[in-house]
């Protein structure tokens, strides 16, 4: 590779750059071999996840974009909030909301140029706290975050009210049977992404998962 990685900020005027990039990244979510909830269709979670981080730029939040050349190959979303009302956290906190780079780049060195960019943003900021959210079984990112010092604490569980079955799995059903949104047919002279419909999602059904014990 002959270009160098060069990284900047993201100008809520060229967010549609980091769009292919984040819908790879939910198709490499979709094929985590333990998640348990389903991963919403690709073009309706980017209108989503876009209107999410316009919101964002829009305040103290920003987009550190790696380019290799012209392409981008990765980016890192950062929110800032202000102190948590529980943790001992300072005047201001930050959660990296997503890191992602192109699979054709993993181990080329992008994430830690991007959470080393990253760093120096935040220490420019004066923020000192960082939160990172890692989804099961995502275990190059756990060992990634891991060795920048970071360590596992928190757990979210997922779930519907009333001890029902989990309404998600219920419309990803409906999607199967359905064959739409991740289940759709590839258009005509295309090639299925990965995670269009991955073994783990096979796997998912649309019932309860195993009943857990609250002790």
């Amino acid at each position: 590779m002959t270009d160098e990685i060069v990284i900047t900020k993201l100008d809520p005027a060229g967010i549609e750059d980091v769009g292919p990039l984040w819908k790879a990244l939910m198709d490499h979510v979709a094929a985590l071999p333990d998640a348990l909830v389903p991963v919403r269709p690709s073009e309706e979670s980017w209108a989503l996840e876009r209107a999410v981080m316009l919101d964002a730029l829009a305040g103290d939040g920003f987009v550190l974009v790696a380019r290799r050349g012209e392409v981008p190959v990765g980016y890192a979303f950062v929110t800032i909030d202000g102190p948590d009302p529980v943790w001992y956290t300072g005047d201001a906190r930050a959660e990296l909301a997503h890191l992602v780079v192109a699979e054709g780049e993993r181990g080329n060195g992008v994430g830690s140029a991007l959470l080393d960019a990253v760093d120096a943003e935040l220490e420019r900021r004066g923020v000192e706290d960082v939160e990172i959210g890692v989804d099961t079984g995502n275990d190059g990112a756990a060992r990634l975050y891991e060795s920048r010092g970071y360590r596992a604490d928190f757990r979210i569980f997922y779930g519907s009210p009333g001890r029902k079955p989990w309404a998600c799995l219920g419309r990803e059903a409906e999607d199967r049977k359905a064959g739409r949104g991740r289940f759709a047919p590839p258009a005509v002279g295309t090639t299925p992404t990965a995670g269009t419909e991955s073994p783990a999602d096979s796997q998912r059904g649309a019932g309860a998962p195993p009943e857990a014990s609250a002790d």
